[in-house]
């Protein structure tokens, strides 16, 4: 081989170790090189202030762990889910938080978070009623639900719940103690004003992180994560009032988030 050539060959390999080093790069990195944007939609409609108050207390919730973990937060709020605003930041958003209760969408917006859940291969975090988020008993003709987002997206099947003044004990899977999505929830079992969410049985194919129970029923799964194409799901029936000032609740949902955070990247 002459030196020309073996010169040329060589710089050919150094291209293409650097072209590929450059993908897997970007690849690997692209949730760590710059903020991840993080979006949550809530809406006074349909939220019980009594028992959760997630419409009141989830922006500073959320921006207390926006701020300790970098990330950009965008909070959609609205008083009547009829009047939601443009779900537009959702094609910029690296993982949707919900924490709504039996609303349904303008057509065009429920449109865009369907689009969202089942095409962009993002991250998704349900929280406690978002279970039953889109279900609403009334639709104005100019809405749409979205009854089927339990079973289809979360994998769930929401039926009812215990007695609010009961709570509901709470414990980690122990075989799960390694996992990211348990990172810093400690303790692993403790008393939560949260009433167990009856949802049995749920899809196979989730894999359960906590369970729930009561004296008035035996143990529901609470927090799962699974896959729906190329996003990534998580849910947890925690989220009662009580529940924000936690710091096994904190680092929970903060775990989710980064855990959906890393879907399809």
């Amino acid at each position: 081989m002459s030196k020309r050539l073996s010169a040329a060959v060589c710089f050919l390999c150094i291209c293409s170790v650097a072209v590929l080093s450059a993908v897997t790069l970007s690849a690997a990195s692209l949730y760590a090189a710059g903020k991840p944007v993080v979006t949550v939609m809530l809406c006074a409609e349909g939220d019980e202030p009594a028992h959760y108050d997630a419409y009141n207390r989830m922006p500073a919730f959320m921006k207390d762990l926006a701020e300790k973990d970098n990330w950009e937060l965008h909070i959609l709020k609205s008083e009547k889910y009829a009047d939601f605003p443009s779900l537009e930041i959702l094609d910029k958003t690296d993982v949707l938080v919900i924490y709504v209760r039996r609303i349904a969408l303008p057509k065009a917006e429920m449109a865009r978070l369907q689009k969202y859940v089942k095409e962009s291969g993002k991250g998704l975090v349900a929280i406690r009623t978002a279970c039953h988020g889109f279900a609403p008993g009334k639709i104005p003709e100019t809405c749409q639900a979205w009854k089927e987002f339990d079973k289809e997206i979360l994998g769930g099947n929401y039926h009812g719940h215990g007695h609010n003044d009961i709570g509901s004990e709470v414990w980690n899977v122990k075989e799960q103690g390694g996992a990211a999505i348990l990172k810093d929830v400690n303790p692993p079992v403790w008393h939560s004003g949260t009433s167990v969410y009856f949802n049995d049985p749920t899809a196979a194919d989730i894999t359960v992180y906590q369970y729930a129970a009561s004296s008035e029923k035996g143990k529901m799964p609470l927090t799962w994560t699974r896959s729906y194409g190329k996003t990534r799901i998580a849910y947890t029936a925690l989220g009662h009032k009580t529940d924000y000032d936690l710091p096994q609740f904190k680092a929970l949902v903060r775990n989710l988030v980064r855990w959906t955070g890393s879907s399809g990247r």
